[in-house]
């Protein structure tokens, strides 16, 4: 029977357990749970004391204003620098035109060669002041950077800003899923540091069955198979379940944590004991209400069309569940 509806003692509620820690230090203000009490997804669990971290937002927020009027500055720096290049290169044009008009009466002998001189003078004073108005542009665009976003004094600024506010929402710890909480370590007043550990969450969204079944037993079984189970925690009942996927190995290698060595499992009798895989099933259904972690469980599945076999096992799980409930 137990190739055709294999059944197994040998199994466990199963949920995802997280030790729940803050992401910033701080000293808790406020602690929202109980310890084994059910959560909703998103309740407070604890709170941290936020004032340091609003603090940390608004000193954010001004340097994000700062560097905000250091660009304007530097904006129109930029902006007088080009109208000072504007005014110089209209003044060297008209320098220039100036010159060659005094060069040519000097050439037609008109005027004195001292002109010629003096023209030519102002016309180098013309050309440095260009030069310098270049530069002088030039090293006010540097000094303002990119425009916009792009600018690395702003990206910077505004990333601490951002990097405050995610602290500052960091300081309420909320339940992760509908769950439960355990162990809970936590008083108000006390200071807990970021990443160290207040209590465990268990997440009662996402419960299995871990159940080990032999492995002569697993010839017939396949994922989806529908299965029967009774919760020791729930006596008297029975709930619907199926095969989600089967174990496809297990160590075979044990070693002494002492030694090194490895331990060898002796079998005795002509026929050794079967090993056992883990199959994972779900339920077919609602979640039960009160399930606990770690809960013993008993299980059959039903492989395929075996009336004989699947009456058998369905009156081994009934039968359980009413022992259970006895006793």
């Amino acid at each position: 029977m137990e190739r055709l509806t294999p059944s197994s003692a040998q199994a466990v509620v199963q949920a995802y357990v997280v030790r729940m820690a803050p992401d910033v230090s701080g000293r808790v203000v406020e602690v929202g749970v109980v310890d084994n009490a059910r959560v909703e997804a998103g309740q407070l669990l604890f709170r941290i004391d936020p004032r340091p971290f609003e603090i940390a937002v608004t000193e954010a927020q001004v340097q994000v204003e700062r560097i905000g009027q250091t660009l304007g500055a530097s904006t129109a720096s930029v902006e007088a620098a080009q109208a000072r290049l504007l005014k110089a290169s209209a003044d060297f044009e008209n320098v220039q035109s100036q010159t060659q008009r005094t060069l040519e009466l000097v050439q037609r002998g008109i005027t004195a060669k001292a002109k010629g001189d003096e023209a030519r003078a102002a016309l180098e004073g013309a050309r440095a002041s260009v030069n310098g108005a270049e530069a002088d542009l030039a090293k006010a665009r540097q000094e303002l950077g990119p425009a916009g976003a792009e600018n690395p004094q702003l990206r910077g600024a505004l990333a601490q800003l951002e990097r405050a506010r995610l602290n500052l929402l960091h300081t309420a710890v909320m339940a992760p899923a509908a769950g439960v909480v355990s162990n809970l370590q936590l008083a108000t007043g006390q200071f807990i540091g970021a990443g160290q550990a207040a209590l465990t969450f268990i997440d009662a969204s996402t419960i299995w069955i871990s159940a080990n079944f032999k492995e002569n037993s697993l010839e017939h079984m396949s994922n989806a198979d529908r299965a029967e189970i009774v919760i020791d925690s729930l006596p008297g009942s029975i709930f619907k379940a199926k095969v989600e996927s089967i174990g496809w190995g297990v160590s075979q290698n044990s070693v002494d944590p002492s030694t090194g060595l490895p331990t060898i499992r002796n079998s005795s009798g002509w026929i050794r004991d079967p090993q056992r895989f883990p199959v994972r099933l779900i339920f077919d259904g609602d979640l039960p209400s009160r399930v606990r972690f770690g809960s013993q469980v008993n299980v059959v599945v039903y492989t395929g069309q075996n009336p004989v076999a699947n009456a058998i096992g369905a009156a081994w799980i009934r039968i359980l569940a009413i022992l259970t409930y006895a006793s």
